[in-house]
């Protein structure tokens, strides 16, 4: 009777069937792939957290040295975003007569309500009685006072003898008060682009003269850029890690079902 060819190779028997060992569980692995999916949601939503802001360049110096002339400025604004006094906001000023309306870079030295004028005899702005040193400002500028409509801001620049904003129209004759549903987005970061950029540090000017309403530090952008990084640095942990258990536990499979001796 003929061998089964199966069972001879070379007229030697063939060897015992492999058993596999059962692939057991590995908490190295699952950790490590969780890493990676942390990752991948921690970078996204960075990412989304960064794109969320509007970017602009400042064209002037109307706003040095807290914003200055080529800076990227990254607007964040929200549904019933409320306007503080001492916020830098983008603004659109409307149009007055013949003149046509144009874009302004100010903080916001008025809210609605407020009795707003210059000067007092150190030449401060002062609001509702209320001196305000502004260790932020620079330069003189036109006389005036105003009476902030509500839901209007009132603006002016940092550099108070180069800028054009709401306390010049007031002076000439018009309303220099902006309308909140004109108003951008508050400044919340500045720097050269959406990824190298700082917080805007608030003002406590008007606090410390005893008007209430701090601006709001808004981290936003810079919690959005820590996100990204951090996400893609656990990615990269996490995968790696998956990639190497894997591949340790593969070749650990293969020699226990190779058994002694292969």
């Amino acid at each position: 009777m003929l061998a089964d060819p199966r069972e001879v190779i070379d007229g030697f028997p063939a060897p015992p069937p492999v058993s596999r060992a059962p692939r057991r569980f590995s908490p190295a692995l699952a950790l490590f792939v969780v890493l990676a999916l942390a990752g991948v949601a921690g970078c996204g939503y960075g990412l989304v957290t960064v794109f969320s802001y509007r970017l602009a360049k400042m064209p002037t110096n109307a706003m040095a040295p807290a914003v200055p002339a080529g800076t990227a400025i990254v607007l964040g604004k929200r549904d019933g975003q409320v306007y503080r006094r001492g916020d830098v906001v983008l603004a659109r000023m409307p149009a007055h007569q013949d003149n046509r309306a144009y874009l302004l870079l100010g903080r916001v030295i008025g809210v609605g309500g407020d009795d707003v004028r210059c000067c007092d005899e150190k030449r401060r702005i002062v609001v509702n009685g209320k001196s305000v040193d502004e260790s932020y400002a620079s330069g003189d500028g036109p006389v005036f006072r105003a009476l902030v409509p509500k839901d209007g801001v009132f603006l002016a620049g940092d550099r108070r003898d180069v800028s054009w904003d709401s306390r010049n129209e007031e002076a000439t004759g018009m309303d220099g008060s902006v309308p909140v549903s004109e108003v951008y987005g508050v400044v919340v970061a500045t720097g050269p682009n959406r990824w190298w950029v700082r917080t805007l540090p608030p003002t406590t000017a008007f606090t410390a003269a005893g008007l209430p309403g701090a601006p709001e530090v808004d981290q936003g952008p810079f919690l959005g850029r820590v996100l990204v990084g951090a996400g893609a640095g656990v990615f990269l942990t996490g995968f790696l890690g998956a990639v190497v258990t894997g591949v340790r536990r593969g070749r650990k499979r293969r020699r226990e079902a190779a058994g002694p001796g292969w």
